[in-house]
């Protein structure tokens, strides 16, 4: 992977302080992570054991401006380079996957995915009914919610706006344009409406931690549902939470209970305006 397939770090503080006032430390520390970030890359073949350090100090002054309130897609995009580059596919994956959310139609963040996806050592294949109700419903998962709540609400104006301008004037075509607005906007308020519900009770998650084994129940005491324990980067959904345990179920459907510590949900995009960061 080539230092041009990332996001430009230079350019991400400049654009993305903007609509944060109140974070004035915000640039030392993009300045500090972005030293980091360059300089491990470059010690990456020389010092390798020095160059992931690095890309886990950046990391984590990330993470701080995240937990401080500033957050978007790029930054987002960002954290998973430092985490892959690291050797933490787990995390890699877990960030890109925020980041798809925010910014679902980005190229090189669907390269890098793949990308980390590749180094996970447990691949999971995706059920033929999963794989057939992404393809059915193509635009919920390739636009972001920001976008689909907005969808949702001008099609709901410009239905009503239709509607009186067809008591005025009765022509067809008015009462056609009416129903189309009505069919996208329903359409959207529905996907913006089971995507958040989904987040909420069954939220898809990322294992982070290694040799995670897998139960038939929410304790160690019960007998392992699988043999081969999952590892980073598997990507899961949890469907009940009791105490510390987690019921996941993987992408081919089949399910068991791990320690929640284990896995990190990928919570609902609180910070939808991609456009506040440009890529390079």
């Amino acid at each position: 992977m080539t230092r041009n397939t990332f996001i430009s770090l230079s350019a991400l503080w400049v654009a993305a302080l903007a609509p944060f006032p109140p974070l004035r430390a915000a640039p030392t520390e993009f300045d500090r992570a972005l030293n980091e970030f360059d300089e491990g890359q470059q010690l990456r073949t020389t010092q390798p054991d020095r160059a992931r350090q690095l890309f886990r100090s950046a990391a984590h002054r990330f993470e701080g401006l995240v937990a401080g309130g500033l957050d978007n897609g790029y930054l987002e995009y960002n954290l998973g380079n430092c985490h892959l580059q690291a050797g933490d596919v787990g995390r890699a994956i877990l960030h890109y996957r925020r980041a798809q959310r925010l910014i679902p139609r980005d190229a090189q963040l669907a390269d890098n995915l793949a990308v980390a996806r590749s180094r996970s050592l447990v691949n999971v294949p995706r059920s033929r009914g999963a794989t057939v109700l992404r393809g059915a419903f193509f635009w919920h998962y390739e636009t972001s919610l920001a976008a689909r709540a907005m969808t949702a609400v001008v099609a709901y104006v410009l239905f009503w706006l239709l509607l009186a301008a067809r008591a005025m004037i009765p022509r067809r075509p008015l009462l056609w344009a009416a129903s189309v607005a009505g069919v996208v906007a329903a359409a959207c308020g529905g996907s913006f409406a089971a995507e958040r519900w989904l987040d909420r009770n069954t939220p898809e998650a990322v294992v982070v931690s290694s040799d995670v084994a897998v139960y038939k129940g929410p304790a160690s005491t019960y007998q392992r549902q699988f043999e081969q324990p999952l590892q980073p980067g598997v990507e899961v959904t949890v469907r009940e939470r009791r105490g510390g345990w987690s019921n996941i179920e993987l992408a081919d459907g089949k399910r068991g209970w791990v320690e929640s510590e284990a896995v990190e949900r990928i919570p609902p995009p609180e910070t939808p305006d991609a456009s506040a960061v440009l890529p390079m």
